[in-house]
């Protein structure tokens, strides 16, 4: 399609261009024809003068023919000058424009050492036959006759550089429009997978919650109503905090911003004990200690620890059942550092969850290196598992 679009550009100038040419080539042989009848001697033969009256035709003829084979066209002019001045002994400035024509296709269609060598042979050739043909104007007339062909040639020289800067303006335009293109492309797929790693987040532990005490309000129904309802309050306080979230991000995704002061903000680690209360209710046992200052961690790196420490907590509801956790972050002065060790599963105690935890690893390295910190997640001597995280503090964040 562009292609086709290019081509049909290319041809529509041309093809306008060429019927311009024709029509200079009909003025062109006018003038040569008018002004040959002007200096024709009434002595001279009917074959003298149609011979003078077909080589001032194809002299100007030949500007039909300038854009399509300029050197072409140069050759033909400069013969027909030389049989006009020595063979017909006319002089030669009175064969019309057509050299002030030829010259702005020469300047303006060939490239510029072709083009200026092309100019010099012109000039060469109109001062020769100027100071050799009959009538000689005098070397003021020569000198003007020699400007005035070169200013032509300088219109069509400067006539194809503001061509080819126009064009190399149009590239670069579309170059530039289809980065332009290419970074707006980028930016919707990294907002797209943001939201698919914040949906991730709130999703996965939200549902791994719900999931234990289901089971364990199943395992209570009709046995034990206490635990039964204590279970339920849990499940239905974490549905809708998972609802509360995933209407925060529906409401990003949309791109509208309500100024609404009941909207949930992100969270953070000051959300840390809420965070550790869910988990807490779900049976696992979590060892909390912090050091430092975590209210002056700034609000990208607070929401990546926190984010950071729920994937690695929900694992722990997912995959060690009620095995004892043990949560530590410290703020330091040039960095927040984060880590989540718990015991290995309790045998009969242990409940693994359905689903694997590939797209919540992978979330939680890609948090961290955002911000130029590490991460390590594995498991430990004793078969629990242990996840380190170093979080630096950027100098714009501080």
């Amino acid at each position: 399609m562009f292609g086709t679009q290019l081509r049909r550009r290319v041809d529509g100038p041309t093809l306008r261009l060429l019927i311009v040419d024709v029509a200079l080539a009909a003025i062109a042989v006018y003038a040569a024809c008018l002004l040959t009848a002007e200096i024709l001697a009434a002595s001279r033969s009917p074959a003298s003068a149609a011979a003078a009256y077909t080589t001032a035709a194809l002299h100007g003829a030949t500007v039909a023919i300038r854009r399509l084979a300029p050197r072409a066209a140069v050759a033909v002019l400069l013969t027909t000058a030389g049989i006009y001045a020595l063979a017909l002994d006319l002089p030669v400035f009175m064969l019309g424009p057509a050299v002030l024509f030829v010259a702005y296709a020469v300047g303006s269609r060939l490239s510029r050492q072709p083009a200026v060598i092309t100019l010099g042979v012109i000039e060469l050739a109109l001062v020769v036959l100027l100071a050799i043909g009959p009538s000689f104007p005098g070397w003021d007339s020569v000198v003007l006759f020699a400007g005035v062909v070169a200013g032509s040639w300088l219109l069509g020289f400067l006539a194809r550089r503001w061509q080819t800067m126009a064009a190399e303006n149009a590239q670069r335009v579309n170059e530039l429009e289809e980065a332009r293109t290419e970074l707006a492309r980028s930016e919707v797929a990294a907002e797209r997978l943001r939201i698919a790693r914040e949906l991730h987040d709130v999703v996965a532990h939200s549902m791994s919650v719900i999931a234990m005490h289901a089971g364990a309000a199943r395992l209570a129904v009709g046995t034990n109503p206490n635990s039964e309802r204590a279970a339920l309050d849990v499940i239905e306080r974490s549905s809708r905090e998972a609802l509360g979230e995933m209407r925060r991000l529906v409401t990003l995704l949309r791109d509208e911003d309500t100024g609404d002061p009941t909207r949930n903000p992100l969270p953070g680690l000051s959300e840390l004990h809420t965070l550790v209360a869910s988990v807490a209710a779900t049976g696992v046992t979590v060892d909390v200690r912090t050091e430092g200052d975590l209210d002056a961690v700034s609000t990208g790196v607070s929401l990546a620890a926190y984010r950071v420490i729920q994937e690695a907590l929900t694992n722990v509801v997912r995959h060690a059942g009620r095995a004892r956790a043990r949560l530590f972050v410290q703020a330091l002065p040039e960095e927040l550092v984060i880590q989540v060790h718990n015991d290995p599963p309790s045998g009969a105690l242990s409940r693994a969850l359905p689903g694997g935890g590939r797209h919540g690893a992978l979330g939680m390295r890609e948090r961290v290196q955002l911000y130029g910190g590490t991460l390590f997640a594995g498991p430990t001597s004793d078969g629990g598992w242990s996840v380190q995280a170093r979080l630096p503090y950027s100098v714009a964040e501080r």
